[in-house]
């Protein structure tokens, strides 16, 4: 085949051209998969991601916020400083880990509070309310316990620092204890003047007396429930009663069986006392015992057997109280009974006069004519007191001998002489009896 020249160079022209076209159509900026074959989709080839690079995570945190009173305190976290309250009393402590944290708050002035925080997810408050710093008051009330200054007209005492601390910081536990210290310490002191009232209120002065009254109430005041103590608060009040009345006839000692009794209006404000106390606390013994000796002055002999009944029940080695059981029986008449208690009395204190003085009048008056001997023995045992003089006088006024009668006379005078302030018996019990006694010789 035979081409002509012209043709030949048109056709070179034309493949070309398509050459061309390939070759553009097939160009790296062409679609095509990775082999370099065309994509008949026309989408890009997918690009290999880089990993992203590793890095340490971010540790979770939480915002504290602190509340103070006052404010103006500071923040400790674990030990360590971490600022002050604003004058709302506020401080918040921003991005703290999530761990176990030892939160304090301390201000001059106040105790130090310390609260243990465990940080989670949430963002919490914690509230400190800071009590004042009394420790120098709780060392001072130390130191005048130790000095013995509990109470007035001393001053400074215990009782006065304790009011005052009551009165600005009444609710405070600190405060609340020392009040039951000095209530019960104070109660303590009068104790020894109750207890000396039982046998013979001789021993005791009215000064004594009025302290032994003001402790309790003292005591009262700090301690206002405590049954006891009311109890012994009036309790006090009638012993005081009678003390205060002996000057116009007093109750009289049990040893020679009562009499008359006293003032009405001291008696009855002793017994009501004695009662008052008794309400407060049933098996108070010194007041029944007290009670008792009233009733025998008032000629209640069945009611005195009744309480003293008890009082030995309760005190069975209190000699008073056997005694005083004997002059109730033998008030009434009971003569073997009460020379049973007066024996009984006797076997605890062998030397208790008292005891000896009634026991012989119980046995003259039972027809045991050597119970003489036995009053006689107790004005020797214990010239001081009154009763074995004024029983002498009682057995003496009533033999028909002058010599006994003159003796009479003798030892109802020296018993008035002994009892002046009327402290065993009323004195004019043996007033009478002299009286009698001078109609008798006429």
């Amino acid at each position: 085949m035979s081409y002509d020249k012209s043709f030949l160079t048109s056709y070179a022209r034309a493949v070309s051209v398509v050459f061309l076209l390939i070759v553009v159509s097939v160009s790296p900026g062409s679609a095509q998969d990775p082999s370099g074959r065309p994509n008949p989709k026309g989408k890009k080839p997918p690009t290999k991601k880089t990993p992203p690079s590793k890095s340490e995570p971010q540790p979770l945190t939480v915002t504290l916020t602190v509340m103070t009173d006052p404010p103006a305190s500071q923040v400790f976290v674990n030990g360590q400083a971490h600022g002050i309250t604003n004058d709302d009393g506020k401080l918040q402590i921003e991005k703290l880990p999530l761990a176990h944290y030892s939160i304090e708050v301390r201000k001059e002035g106040y105790k130090a509070r310390l609260q243990g925080f465990q940080a989670g997810l949430d963002s919490p408050t914690l509230v400190f309310k800071l009590e004042v710093d009394i420790d120098p008051y709780l060392k001072e009330f130390d130191s005048l316990m130790a000095a013995g200054k509990l109470a007035g007209p001393e001053t400074p005492n215990a009782l006065e620092l304790i009011g005052k601390l009551t009165k600005q910081y009444g609710d405070r536990a600190e405060v609340v204890r020392l009040r039951g210290v000095l209530a019960a310490r104070l109660a303590e002191a009068a104790a020894p003047v109750i207890a000396k009232t039982v046998p013979d209120s001789r021993a005791l002065s009215r000064d004594e007396l009025v302290r032994g009254l003001d402790g309790l109430i003292n005591s009262l005041a700090l301690r206002p429930d405590d049954n006891r103590t009311k109890a012994e608060t009036a309790y006090l009040r009638g012993v005081l009663a009678l003390r205060d009345g002996q000057g116009s006839g007093g109750a009289g000692d049990a040893g020679q069986g009562g009499g008359e009794g006293q003032a009405k209006n001291t008696a009855t404000s002793a017994r009501t006392e004695f009662e008052s106390a008794l309400k407060f606390e049933d098996s108070f013994a010194p007041a029944r015992y007290h009670l008792g000796l009233l009733l025998i002055a008032s000629g209640d002999h069945a009611g005195a057997e009744t309480n003293l009944v008890r009082v030995t029940q309760a005190e069975p080695r209190w000699p008073s109280g056997h005694t005083a059981l004997g002059a109730a029986y033998y008030g009434g008449a009971k003569f073997k009974e009460a020379i049973e208690e007066y024996r009984r009395a006797i076997a605890i204190d062998p030397k208790y006069a008292a005891a000896y003085a009634g026991l012989g009048l119980a046995r003259w008056s039972k027809g045991e004519k050597d119970g003489v001997k036995d009053i006689e023995r107790a004005a020797q045992m214990d010239p001081s007191i009154a009763v074995p003089h004024l029983n002498l006088g009682i057995v003496l006024s009533q033999s028909k001998s002058k010599k006994d009668l003159a003796r009479a006379d003798e030892e109802l005078k020296k018993a008035i002489q002994l009892n002046g302030n009327n402290l065993e018996f009323p004195n004019r019990v043996a007033e009478q009896l002299l009286t009698d006694l001078q109609k008798k010789k006429k």
